[in-house]
């Protein structure tokens, strides 16, 4: 399947889930509106942060055509309802891939065109998994120097990581409501840039009068 448009991606969304329409179309092309979580409070694989009920399904809907999925951050992530590898720092979780996702040096990016990130939001949540607090903008750079061109990453946080405009644009921002006394959240969707290509220009000095052109 070829890549879809945001309006198609919607439209699958609302077919796919039944939800209510709760999600447009910007003038300026980029999607964005709100996802209303309800008080079910079951997380599928019983992991401290694990995703809400329904989220997987609700990305999956966004996203029917893309085949090769990968979960970062991934603990005990239910693949059945979305399907794809994992790439977790702990063993004991049984990934794909025993990596750190600031580097993804072990993971072969290229063969992804879809990536779930959902990091620790802060220190106090870190500490639930033993590692040090992830440096965001280093996870995004690794994405970012070996997904290819069209690839798409959802990234789940309360933080909009920095990330490179050469390498992202940013096509879709979905706020994220659980229920009372839970913290809000934004879906931020990047979508991988493929080369720049600079405009060649001509450069030239001046020996004795002579100029030369580079």
């Amino acid at each position: 399947m070829t890549s879809m448009t945001w309006q198609e991606r919607i439209e699958n969304y609302r077919k796919e889930t039944g939800y209510p329409l709760n999600l447009a179309v910007g003038e300026g092309g980029r999607a964005f509106g709100i996802w209303v979580m309800g008080n079910n409070y079951r997380v599928a694989s019983a992991w401290y942060g694990g995703y809400p009920h329904g989220y997987l399904s609700r990305v999956k809907a966004l996203f029917p055509e893309k085949k090769r999925v990968l979960h970062l951050f991934s603990g005990l992530v239910d693949v059945g309802a979305l399907p794809g590898e994992t790439v977790d720092l702990d063993a004991s979780t049984n990934p794909t891939y025993v990596d750190d996702a600031q580097a993804l040096t072990l993971v072969p990016l290229e063969e992804y065109d879809l990536v779930l990130a959902d990091p620790p939001y802060s220190v106090e949540d870190a500490d639930h998994y033993q590692p040090t607090m992830v440096k965001r903008n280093k996870v995004v750079d690794a994405l970012g120097r070996r997904l290819c061109e069209g690839a798409h990453v959802v990234w789940l946080d309360q933080v909009l990581p920095m990330y490179r405009k050469e390498d992202f644009e940013v096509e879709a921002y979905i706020g994220m409501v659980k229920s009372t006394n839970h913290r809000f959240r934004v879906l931020t969707v990047f979508r991988k840039r493929g080369l720049l290509v600079l405009p060649e220009t001509q450069a030239s000095f001046e020996i004795d009068g002579v100029t030369l052109g580079v």
